[in-house]
């Protein structure tokens, strides 16, 4: 897993044109909310585009409906199965929370008009990636996707508890270095927390010292003895039919 994510709010709305290349200045803002049903093609790009960024075309299969068949056909609570998270972000603050009965599994994490680092962001995939999650009030029509995590429950046999698997977590080129991947890594380990289980898994690639470092600073356990192993494919059917 690799994480690849700030407008005075006022200024932003004035000049905001909804427009492929849409600068984003000075400020803005970011929500995590539970993926549901009309993300589907946004979350299908955004894994299409960390396959690309991992050199894994080759083998990538993953299409909208096999997507919407593992997150959304398990009879399952959120995060008893494959869940994705959304990031969104905006040059308008989002409302506050109004609890319901969407939000006992997860409540959404709002981060409203923080400061960027940078002078401006440049989005060249605004349109492509407009939320279509419905419930923004006024503020709906100018969310958008900027990345995701998708986990699902994980058991090790050395550990008294459960936890989550983090598999994908990706945050769109534009939005990265804006603390953005942090702040989703840390819906995970809350959300963890706040169920009682005993830890987070996640892989890194070699290559990647700075994601390395960063965890290694978070206080994530780093084992390069070990290496990932999958059967898979053709290699998968030939050996569940040996027998010798």
């Amino acid at each position: 897993m690799e994480y690849s994510t700030h407008v005075a709010a006022t200024t932003l709305i004035n000049s905001f044109q909804t427009k492929e290349n849409t600068i984003f200045s000075h400020q803005i803002s970011a929500r995590i909310r539970l993926a549901t049903e009309l993300d589907v093609p946004h979350l299908h790009k955004l894994v299409t585009q960390m396959a690309e960024y991992h050199g894994l075309s080759e083998i990538f299969t993953t299409t909208e409906t096999s997507l919407y068949n593992n997150l959304f056909k398990s009879n399952d609570p959120p995060f008893h199965s494959l869940t994705a998270l959304v990031l969104e972000i905006s040059p308008n603050p989002f409302p506050p929370i109004t609890k319901s009965n969407n939000l006992i599994s997860f409540t959404p994490i709002i981060k409203n008009n923080y400061n960027l680092d940078q002078m401006y962001v440049l989005d060249p995939e605004l349109e492509t990636f407009r939320s279509k999650f419905k419930g923004d009030g006024e503020n709906n029509g100018n969310v958008y996707v900027a990345g995701h995590v998708l986990v699902f429950p994980s058991y090790n046999g050395f550990f008294e508890k459960p936890g989550l698997y983090l598999d994908q977590m990706f945050v769109r080129k534009c939005y990265r270095g804006m603390r953005l991947g942090k702040l989703l890594f840390s819906a995970v380990a809350s959300q963890a927390a706040k169920m009682g289980m005993g830890m987070v898994d996640w892989l890194v690639a070699d290559w990647n010292e700075e994601s390395i470092n960063f965890y290694e600073k978070m206080g994530a356990h780093y084992i390069p003895e070990y290496r990932l192993c999958k059967l898979y494919g053709d290699q998968l059917q030939s050996f569940s039919k040996k027998t010798d």
